[in-house]
Order: C-alpha cells, then sequence, then structure tokens
C-alpha cells in the first residue's frame, strides 16, 4: 500500500511515540536507549511511500568515547547521545538485523512492531554475547577492523589494537575516518 506524505508523517510519529513510552529518544528517523553499557539504535526511512526499511544496531556506549579520543575530537563526548547513533562522525556499530516492513494505515501496529524488534533483537543478543568479545570474534561487517581496535581498547589491550591497525595499514587499509590528515589506524599507531 502506498501512503501519501501525511499518512507517513502519522507512521513517522506513531513510531517515535512507541519508541517514547520504551524509553528510546528520536532523532531524525532514529531511535536510540542506552541499556547497562550498551547503546542500541535503530535507523529507519520510509522508501516509494511503500515499505518501510529498517536497520537496528548495537555498540558498546564507551567506543564512541574511546572512538573521539583516538580521533582528536575528545569534546563529542560531552555532547548530546543522538550524536552516537546519527551523527556523521561516530563509532561504528554491530549490525543486529536489517530488513523491511510493507506499509499499511495501521501505523500505532507497525510502530509497536519496529521498536518491539529493536527491543527483542537487542535483548537476544545482550543475552548470548559480550558486545567486545562478540567484536573480536564474530564480527565481519565493512568497519570489522576498526570495531575490533575499539574493543581491544576497550577492554585494555592496547597491544593487540596496534597489531590489527599496523596490518591494516600494511594491506593498504588507513580506517575510513579521517581527522587532521591523518586516518583512524594511524592515529591508534600513535596511541
Amino acid at each position: 500500500m502506498k501512503l501519501d506524505k501525511n499518512q507517513q508523517k502519522q507512521l513517522i510519529s506513531a513510531i517515535y511515540i512507541s519508541s517514547d513510552s520504551r524509553g528510546y529518544k528520536a532523532k531524525t528517523n532514529t531511535i536510540y536507549r542506552v541499556i547497562d553499557k550498551a547503546f542500541i539504535h535503530c535507523d529507519f526511512l520510509i522508501v516509494n511511500s511503500q515499505k518501510l526499511i529498517y536497520r537496528i544496531y548495537i555498540k558498546n556506549y564507551d567506543y564512541d568515547d574511546i572512538f573521539w579520543k583516538i580521533m582528536q575530537m575528545p569534546s563529542n563526548s560531552k555532547k548530546n547521545d543522538s550524536l552516537r547513533a546519527s551523527g556523521a562522525f561516530k563509532a561504528p556499530s554491530v549490525l543486529l538485523k536489517k530488513g523491511e516492513v510493507e506499509l499499511t494505515e495501521k501505523y500505532e501496529e507497525q510502530a509497536e512492531y519496529l521498536v518491539g524488534l529493536v527491543d527483542e533483537c537487542s535483548r537476544n543478543f545482550m543475552e548470548k554475547y559480550d558486545i567486545d568479545e562478540y567484536v573480536i570474534e564474530c564480527e565481519d561487517g565493512m568497519d570489522k577492523e576498526v570495531l575490533k581496535c575499539l574493543a581491544y581498547i576497550h577492554m585494555n589491550n592496547i597491544e593487540q589494537a596496534v597489531k590489527i591497525a599496523q596490518s591494516s595499514i600494511n594491506d593498504g587499509n588507513r580506517g575510513n575516518y579521517e581527522n587532521g590528515g591523518k586516518a583512524f589506524f594511524e592515529w591508534i599507531l600513535m596511541v
């Protein structure tokens, strides 16, 4: 079913209301929340007025603080948590689930489904895994080496993070994120 602009606004509003009732905050097509030391966020987007696509993520809350310190941006840690979810320059996250939902006029029902899915995916992940251990042993996403460095630093194993950074640089991967003329792995070598 195609939703017009007004109907799309109603759906997004329903998502924000549902997420707020479950302890999430919202910012421009993203909902996020901190549970224990985990930062959970979900990006969603209405495509072609017909479907809602979503991506559900998790990371250690401290990963951004470590990332910003390495990248010479420690003042970002003092900013609103929405920066950790939707900022242009933030630590990568572990993708828990992605998918799409065909749109209907049952906005509240679809909003509850999405927010419930975020709750379920994050809860199941946290019951099964420690985030640092998962990143080191299982992560295979695009920024896996950056995440592994963050996990090792989070676990106070700087030596292993430096090894990953050096190996990545040797393979021609500087680390996707750049500040002050140096990329992430180059900054790691200076820790």
